[in-house]
């Protein structure tokens, strides 16, 4: 049901986590921006590949700190309009973090991929998982040498798990996975045509 409590609550979600570490980061830095960089992703590993590791880090770390912002927020108000963390809560945290993330309304809606932002939003509702998850997603990379391969298995796998657990927010998670699969659309091809570049 749409009220004030959801649109309050979903837009200031959308606009803490459509700050993106990566392009301001890199303004700083270099001027430029990231998506004019290496492979043009406003995300983790391009960060790691045009700033460097250190900075990458950082670029993870702020990720994660404005999702982990944006909970207490919702949080804060939830309680104030006398609410629980219910299915409402839940499927507008997942909902607006990833889009606020992979449409940011500060960069002409071109964000990241929404993998940081999606772990991180599983880790706080679904901890155990999520770390079965990132397991399994390291150790696809780890075998086909392939961040991209790895990306989406562990996001593949939480869908499944979603589906097997019956969450009340799937479909939340099943929005939010469509949207992280569009925006790896061309990672996905490299990968069925066999051109996706590998780590060494």
């Amino acid at each position: 049901m749409i009220n004030l409590y959801t649109v309050l609550t979903f837009l200031i979600v959308y606009f803490i986590c459509s700050i993106n570490p990566a392009i301001e980061i890199c303004k700083r830095k270099t001027g430029e921006d990231i998506r004019k960089l290496g492979s043009g992703n406003a995300g983790t590993a391009n960060a790691m590949r045009v700033l460097g590791t250190p900075l990458g880090i950082l670029v993870i770390i702020l990720d994660e700190v404005k999702v982990f912002v944006s909970f207490f927020i919702m949080l804060l108000i939830s309680k104030l309009f006398g609410n629980s963390v219910d299915t409402t809560f839940k499927t507008i945290f997942i909902l607006a973090s990833i889009i606020g993330h992979c449409f940011p309304i500060y960069y002409g809606f071109r964000g990241g991929k929404g993998v940081i932002v999606g772990i991180t939003t599983v880790a706080i509702f679904d901890p155990t998982n999520a770390v079965i998850c990132i397991i399994a997603g390291l150790l696809v990379l780890l075998f086909t040498k392939t961040v991209s391969m790895g990306t989406l298995a562990g996001s593949i796998l939480y869908l499944i798990i979603s589906f097997v657990n019956r969450y009340d927010y799937i479909v939340a998670v099943l929005i939010a996975e469509a949207i992280v699969m569009f925006k790896h659309r061309s990672s996905i091809y490299r990968i069925l045509t066999k051109q996706e570049q590998k780590f060494k």
